[in-house]
C-alpha cells in the first residue's frame, strides 16, 4: 500500500472533487455518491500508475530509491501486480458507476499510465508531458463528472499540467545517475541539470502567471481563492529560485517535496474559490 503513494493519489483524487466544483460552481449541488465515485476513480487509477511504475523501474530504483519496497525486498513483484489489478478495477467500476465518458476517459488514463511506465518513461520529455496530462486530467474529469466543460475548466487545467510537468523535470534532476544508467533521456540527462532548472523555472512561472486569470475575470471569491494560490505562487517562485543556485539532487528532491505542498494548496485554493 505504500507503493500506491497514498498522499499522492489522494491528491489526485482531491482534484477530481476540485474539477466538479469549479464545473458546477458549488460542492454541495453535486450527487454525493458521484463525488464519492471520482474521487475513488482518482485515487484508485493513480494508485495503479504508482504501482506499476515501481515494478517495471525497479532495476532502476536499485540505484535512485534502494530503499524503495521493491529493490529493498519489503515487497513482491507479484504481489505488486495483484494490488495493481485490484486498483485497476475499483477505479474502473466508479468511473463506470458514473458514466460511458468518465468510464472511457479513465481507460485511456489507465491504458496511458501503463504505457508510460513500461515504455514512454524513457522518452524524456515526452514521457513527462503524459505524466503531466495524466496529473492533470482529473480536473477535466471532474468537470465531465457535472457535464460542464468550459474556458475555466481549461485555465485550471493548464495550471496544474504546467506546475506537474516541471516537477516531472525537476525529478529528472534527481534520478539523473540512475537514468543516465538506463538510458532515459530525460531534460536533465540530455541538457544538463542547470538546463532542467531553467527549463522546470520557465514552466513554474507560466502557472503562476496564469493563477491571476480567476481573479481578473471574477470566476472566484477573491480570499478564498487568494490567499492559498498566493502561497502556491511563492512557493513555486522561492523553491525554483532556489534550485536553479543549486541544481542538485539534495535541492530538486526538496523542490519535490515543496511542490507537492503548493500544488495542494492551489487545489484548495481551487475549491475555495467557488461556492460550498
Amino acid at each position: 500500500m505504500r507503493m500506491t503513494r497514498p498522499v499522492n493519489s489522494a491528491m489526485i483524487g482531491f482534484a477530481v472533487l476540485v474539477g466538479s466544483t469549479i464545473a458546477a460552481g458549488c460542492i454541495s449541488c453535486i450527487n454525493v455518491y458521484k463525488l464519492i465515485a471520482g474521487w475513488l476513480t482518482g485515487f484508485a487509477i493513480s494508485s495503479y500508475s504508482m504501482l506499476t511504475n515501481d515494478i517495471f523501474d525497479v532495476e532502476i530504483d536499485r540505484i535512485n530509491q534502494p530503499n524503495r519496497p521493491l529493490p529493498s525486498g519489503r515487497a513482491s513483484v507479484k504481489g505488486a501486480w495483484i494490488t495493481a489489478g485490484i486498483m485497476a478495477f475499483i477505479g474502473l467500476a466508479a468511473a463506470a458507476y458514473i458514466g460511458l465518458i468518465p468510464f472511457t476517459v479513465a481507460f485511456t488514463a489507465l491504458i496511458a499510465a501503463h504505457f508510460y511506465n513500461w515504455r514512454a518513461k524513457r522518452t524524456g520529455l515526452p514521457g513527462n508531458m503524459i505524466v503531466a496530462y495524466s496529473v492533470a486530467l482529473p480536473i477535466l474529469y471532474g468537470a465531465l463528472l457535472v457535464q460542464v466543460v468550459d474556458a475555466r475548466i481549461t485555465i485550471y487545467w493548464s495550471m496544474v499540467f504546467l506546475s506537474a510537468l516541471a516537477r516531472e523535470v525537476v525529478k529528472g534532476i534527481a534520478d539523473i545517475e540512475g537514468d543516465s544508467i538506463a538510458g532515459v533521456s530525460t531534460v536533465a540527462v540530455s541538457e544538463g541539470a542547470e538546463h532542467a532548472a531553467m527549463a522546470a523555472f520557465a514552466l513554474y512561472m507560466t502557472a503562476v502567471a496564469l493563477s491571476s486569470i480567476p481573479l481578473v475575470y471574477h470566476w472566484v471569491r477573491p480570499l478564498w481563492y487568494g490567499i492559498p494560490v498566493a502561497f502556491t505562487d511563492a512557493i513555486f517562485v522561492y523553491s525554483s529560485l532556489r534550485l536553479l543556485r543549486s541544481p542538485d539532487r539534495e535541492t530538486a528532491l526538496w523542490q519535490k517535496k515543496m511542490a507537492l505542498l503548493a500544488m495542494l494548496l492551489g487545489l484548495i485554493g481551487f475549491m475555495g474559490g467557488g461556492r460550498l
